[in-house]
């Protein structure tokens, strides 16, 4: 498949994911009286994961998030060279996707302040209320080696079949709906850098591109070079009776 095809792939999945993921964080955070929680945030990210997945994954992998492409280059599923155009791109369409929402929805005024829609957009802060810095980090590497973990074993080395997009759309909504609370679940730099830029907030971004890419090294070293499913299985050798 040539690159720039997947290349356009990638930019419409990542695009897609950040514009809803971004509007569904935006809408729990600002409709008063919402008590939603995590919920309608983790199953909307969930969602776009599955579209793309069954859209674009034969075109480009789907992978839509730089430390996923981490993860599968780590994995030998994917060139490095190929993998740092995938990272460039999905920043590329996160920021894309950040700049096209915060455009169509008003400014928000809360507490007798008006600030742009993008502040809203989650995945660039964590709860202070909850944990530390050096925490959210840690939930995000955590997360994020759940989801590198299902990609790498369920897609690159292809053992949830068919239902591989599903499986990888519903565990990230199983880390959002968990972590959201804490770290806001990013479990994706680009997720977390093109908003963090719109709203001009990126005094904690540090935390969202070393988190998510510590936790899907991790995933990918374990799949590949603990659990290893690609390697031929050891036979025991035959018993020699003496027998002829």
């Amino acid at each position: 498949m040539n690159n720039w095809k997947a290349l356009v792939a990638e930019f419409i999945g990542t695009f897609t994911l950040v514009f809803i993921g971004s509007a569904s964080v935006w809408f729990a955070k600002t409709s008063p009286g919402y008590a939603g929680g995590t919920i309608v945030p983790a199953f909307a990210h969930g969602l776009a994961i599955i579209f793309a997945a069954y859209s674009i994954g034969k075109i480009s992998g789907a992978h839509l998030n730089p430390a996923v492409t981490t993860a599968i280059a780590i994995a030998g599923g994917i060139d490095w060279v190929k993998a740092a155009m995938y990272i460039a791109v999905q920043t590329v369409a996160a920021l894309v996707a950040a700049l096209v929402l915060n455009s169509i929805l008003l400014p928000v005024t809360q507490d007798g302040a008006t600030v742009a829609a993008a502040n809203f957009f989650g995945a660039f802060s964590y709860n202070t209320g909850a944990t530390t810095s050096v925490g959210a980090l840690f939930t995000e590497a955590v997360l994020t080696f759940f989801l590198a973990f299902v990609v790498v074993m369920g897609a690159v080395y292809g053992k949830a079949g068919d239902f591989a997009g599903l499986a990888i759309g519903l565990t990230l909504a199983m880390a959002i709906a968990g972590g959201g609370g804490i770290s806001e679940a990013s479990l994706n730099p680009a997720r977390s850098i093109g908003p963090a830029i719109v709203a001009g907030n990126l005094g904690n971004i540090w935390i969202y591109i070393i988190g998510p890419v510590l936790g899907a090294a991790a995933a990918a070293a374990v799949a590949r070079y603990v659990l290893n499913p690609l390697a031929p299985e050891r036979t025991a050798p035959s018993r020699n009776t003496g027998r002829r």
